[in-house]
């Protein structure tokens, strides 16, 4: 089943944006749109959203088939990205552009979302009355909707275009479905040709159609794939719909986002499982490739939302090993010093050495050894996110790196008769506990030196030790409880403690508004067409 029916969704968004829109002023409509032949119904719908409002041939009529001049494509462009007009100004940077103008703050406007240099400089113009080419159209919207550049395996191989300084642009509207060119047989883009207004209307709604479907994946270990929830979560990657990312999006789209959703997280995920396949099970593919390959997703995406490092430091294995009130578990499986353990966490961010073809797959792993990113390359956690960013993000796209929770409450809050001083040695539940809250330092720490390195913010920290640490959520805690216990499921006595400080349906939720609340307030979601203030002048 594909998951990835984008045209149809975003129309649907935007037939609803539209419809909501039905009620602006009259004078948003022009009385002409009979006259832009397969146009008409693009026209129409920027219209009744106001867009076209005082940018038509009278006051009026828009005149579709004349060609558009470059301040009537700021106004649109503007509005459209905005949902408003901008506010008035005394100045402009352009001498050919009169601050009495009332299209003028729009150029301004333009410049300042830098999608719009100018024409010239020294002076800096804009050639206001100029028609717009179709070439300059496509850097226009490829700037405004901050399109991702087209990969070679798919341009569409205009004839007339090769050379063109639009070309590239011209490559990533054809794409991401924007145009089809001028003709076909030969294709054609006719990029020195004027646009009129009515191919304007028709290119602009579908730059919006195409960016109102946001494409997510949730991908990660057993915190992100949904171990813990119930009904339990199935399949051999224990996955469920009730978990953090799943749970995000869902929220997400009940605020009326449009979200196309993929769900590859896995229980066991390493950092290398995101690119790479496990050599040893033939039948598990990375959870990029299932993304791609299986669930017919696109290389780039709008949001990435994880959690990976804990089981490339053991950590689960060391809580069940450690934790229990006994020392069997000690006997058999091991439990490393603290020493050792925030060694382990130290070198997620900085290895203590390359060791190249190292994988944390075997059952004795060198947790000096740099991480396993993608194919030969290795490095630390911040360069697999850089690699996330750089590779696999949509230019607007984001990555949500999810911390890990507070998992015991520290012993000396545990009542006089918990049950948990049974259960649990309270010197090692205290040293996990610290070494947790070092491990999202950690993690937090690398999402910075990643944006550094990239040179803006683009990988984003949500933290969930801090709520369930503050809010006692966790095991033993004084607050509802998020995470199970000691936790034995079915009848396999070996293989049936996976469940064990693992989030249950409160925490998975908590974890998900969290997630919601951070991509909602970081994320630019999909451009609508607002009604915006009439114009003034």
């Amino acid at each position: 089943m594909r998951l990835w029916t984008l045209a149809g969704t975003a129309l649907a968004l935007f037939a609803a944006s539209c419809a909501a829109l039905a009620a602006a002023p009259a004078w948003a409509q022009p009385s002409d749109t009979d006259q832009a032949g397969v146009h008409r119904d693009a026209v129409e719908a920027l219209g009744a959203a106001g867009v076209l409002s005082g940018t038509g041939c009278t006051p009026d009529r828009l005149c579709p088939q004349q060609h558009l001049p470059r301040w009537a494509m700021a106004v649109w462009l503007v509005r459209a990205l905005d949902g408003r007009d901008p506010p008035s100004t005394r100045d402009s940077r352009f001498v050919d552009v009169a601050s009495r103008r009332w299209w003028a703050p729009h150029v301004e406007r333009l410049f300042d979302l830098r999608v719009t240099y100018g024409c010239g400089a020294h002076p800096a113009r804009f050639c206001p009355y100029q028609p717009v080419s179709r070439g300059e159209t496509a850097s226009f919207l490829r700037r405004a909707f901050r399109l991702s550049p087209a990969d070679p395996a798919e341009i569409a191989g205009f004839v007339d275009t090769g050379g063109n300084i639009h070309e590239s642009a011209i490559d990533a509207l054809a794409v991401a479905g924007v145009t089809t060119g001028c003709s076909t047989s030969p294709a054609r883009f006719c990029p020195d040709a004027p646009v009129t207004r009515a191919e304007m209307a028709s290119l602009l709604t579908r730059a919006l159609r195409f960016n109102a479907a946001i494409t997510w994946l949730s991908a990660g270990d057993s915190y992100s794939s949904g171990v813990g929830t119930d009904p339990h979560a199935r399949g051999s990657c224990r996955r469920s719909p009730r978990s953090a990312g799943p749970a995000a999006s869902d929220a997400l789209r009940q605020r009326g986002w449009a979200i196309a959703h993929t769900h590859t997280a896995c229980e066991g995920g390493l950092v290398e499982d995101m690119f790479n396949s496990r050599p040893q099970d033939p039948g598990r593919v990375s959870m990029w490739a299932e993304h791609t390959e299986v669930l017919g997703g696109p290389r780039r995406v709008d949001i990435v939302a994880l959690s990976l490092g804990g089981n490339d430091i053991g950590f689960e294995d060391v809580v069940l090993a450690c934790v229990p009130f006994t020392r069997v578990t000690e006997l058999f499986l091991g439990c490393p010093s603290e020493d050792g353990l925030k060694a382990r966490i130290d070198n997620l961010v900085a290895p203590a050495r390359t060791c190249p073809g190292a994988s944390r797959t075997g059952s004795r792993p060198d947790y000096r050894c740099a991480l396993r990113i993608a194919g030969n390359r290795h490095g630390s956690i911040a360069d697999f996110y850089r690699e996330i960013v750089s590779e696999r993000l949509t230019e607007r796209g984001r990555l949500y790196v999810i911390g890990y929770p507070s998992l015991i409450a520290p012993s000396s809050e545990w009542r006089l008769f918990d049950p948990c001083r049974v259960v649990y040695k309270p010197e090692t539940v205290d040293m996990l506990g610290l070494l947790a809250g070092h491990l999202n330092r950690q993690l937090a720490a690398a999402v910075r030196q990643a944006n550094d390195e990239l040179g803006k913010v683009r990988v984003h920290y949500v933290d969930t030790y801090t709520p369930f640490r503050e809010g006692g959520h966790e095991v033993c805690g004084r607050g509802p409880d998020f995470l199970h216990g000691i936790t034995h499921v079915g009848r396999d006595p070996l293989n049936g403690w996976y469940r064990s400080f693992h989030l249950n349906n409160a925490g998975h939720a908590e974890v998900a508004r969290l997630l919601a609340d951070e991509v909602s307030s970081t994320f630019r979601p999909s451009i609508g067409l607002a009604q915006p203030q009439r114009p003034s002048g």
